[in-house]
């Protein structure tokens, strides 16, 4: 088997190489996308393995590799594999756009499926980056946040629930892959903030690391995980699991949870300060004073 060089190989497909790893385009993309990563060495099979982050089918991505090595195509000996993974084609299934404060677009979240996320950005050419770079990083919905100086803001596990919280006419939020920047932070300063704590494991670690970085920023913190919520489960579950739940129920069940603090601790770190969540079902529900003069983003 031929030993295949990187920067020969880079040079081939228009891209770039690093060390044994190749960033170029996909096939039929822009010169400038970069959204095919080659991994090149002796002991993979055929010589390298590929990843596209746009959705290609990765045999198609491997002929077209292989081409432009000067490889033979490949011929199948009756096995079917994924790109040395056992990794099945993936489909987009939904996009999620992270927008600065006039609306234009800075980057994306991919959904997948199988069920993976991604981010990308845009190449300027109608084609995608993988890599968002030192592209600013901003809270989602970020011009609605704005729009209601005032209002109190749901920060959701992901972008998904907060478009489902922000159907119910109040402020939704998330951050990229749980990844609190200044940028991301700075817009919910001085605000009553509600972390809708999702229930399993990662959303302990997600809605304490939200807590901690708007610790000291926001105006005040809640931490809820909602009564009754699947295993696993986040709040679109808990809206679609009874019909009787709406926007209303979701805003007095979370003011009666208590505010959030950080346990005491003269040098805060990950092994002295945990999250002190509730579950809502444990505090008497009663009349509340509502936040908002309006309807839109109420609370």
């Amino acid at each position: 088997m031929s030993v295949i060089d990187p920067q020969n190989l880079a040079r081939a497909l228009g891209g770039e190489a690093s060390g044994n790893k190749v960033l170029a385009p996909s096939p039929g993309h822009s010169a400038k996308d970069r959204s095919l990563s080659i991994t090149v060495g002796p002991e993979l099979p055929g010589g390298f393995v590929i990843n596209s982050f746009s959705g290609h089918d990765w045999q198609q991505c491997k002929d077209y590799v292989r081409q432009k090595a000067g490889l033979e195509p490949f011929k199948p000996n009756g096995q079917r594999r994924y790109n040395g993974a056992h990794q099945p084609k993936r489909k987009i299934v939904a996009t999620f756009d992270y927008t600065d404060e006039r609306g234009a677009l800075l980057y994306q979240v991919v959904k997948y499926d199988p069920k993976d996320f991604r981010q990308r950005r845009s190449d300027g050419n109608g084609g995608w980056i993988p890599k968002l770079g030192d592209v600013r990083r901003v809270p989602y919905r970020l011009p609605e946040i704005l729009q209601y100086p005032d209002a109190t803001v749901f920060v959701c596990e992901g972008e998904k629930d907060a478009d489902r919280v922000a159907s119910l006419q109040y402020c939704a939020t998330t951050v990229a892959s749980g990844k609190w920047t200044d940028d991301c932070v700075k817009p919910l300063a001085g605000r009553d903030v509600i972390i809708l704590q999702n229930n399993d494991d990662a959303g302990v670690k997600k809605a304490l690391a939200a807590a901690q970085a708007l610790h000291g920023v926001a105006k005040t913190i809640r931490v809820l995980l909602l009564p009754d919520t699947k295993s696993g489960g986040d709040v679109s579950d808990w809206l679609d699991a009874d019909p009787q739940r709406d926007g209303e129920m979701l805003a007095r069940i979370c003011m009666d949870a208590p505010v959030w603090t950080p346990a005491s601790s003269e040098i805060p770190n990950e092994a002295t300060t945990t999250l002190q969540s509730a579950r809502a079902s444990s505090f008497e529900m009663k009349k509340i004073q509502w936040l908002w003069p309006d309807a839109a983003c109420r609370i």
